[in-house]
């Protein structure tokens, strides 16, 4: 209409990726919102009324009420959405198929295609072994941190 030509969004492979990763982040976001809206109501209004009589700003009250009482909900969205970024199938199946020239073909694209394409179970078992282990160690990393970290 303007004269503008804009990106091939899913035949470049310059753009494929960033819009698999657009569509992923805004497949997720609802869930996260729904999570942190929920640890928002579980705190308590008596925090906020305690820290108010303490003398305690707007902004001190969301750094030092509700920041610190959000880091279990903060922690449990981030592992989820790392877990699931590691799994991301449905959109790079959808959108692209791994193309164009294999630049949006994700680990888990590349597992479905060997099993199911290409007929070599064993490799792609062994990936997915291989796939649930780093998951499951990059978890129990931030577990770990977790634990440090305070809550």
């Amino acid at each position: 209409l303007f004269g503008v030509q804009g990106p091939s969004w899913l035949t470049s492979t310059v753009w494929a990726m960033p819009a698999v990763i657009l569509t992923s982040v805004w497949k997720g976001l609802g869930f996260s919102m729904l999570i942190f809206l929920a640890g928002l109501q579980s705190i308590s209004i008596d925090y906020y009324e305690a820290a108010e009589i303490d003398g305690a700003r707007s902004i001190d009250k969301f750094w030092y009420v509700t920041v610190p009482l959000l880091s279990p909900t903060t922690f449990f969205v981030t592992v989820m959405s790392f877990i699931g970024s590691f799994q991301v199938f449905d959109s790079v199946f959808l959108m692209t198929e791994g193309g164009p020239a294999r630049s949006t073909s994700v680990i888990v694209h590349y597992l479905y295609e060997n099993a199911f394409m290409y007929f070599r179970m064993g490799y792609a078992s062994a990936m997915a072994y291989i796939l649930f282990f780093m998951v499951f160690a990059i978890t129990m990393i931030q577990f770990w941190r977790q634990k440090k970290w305070g809550n």
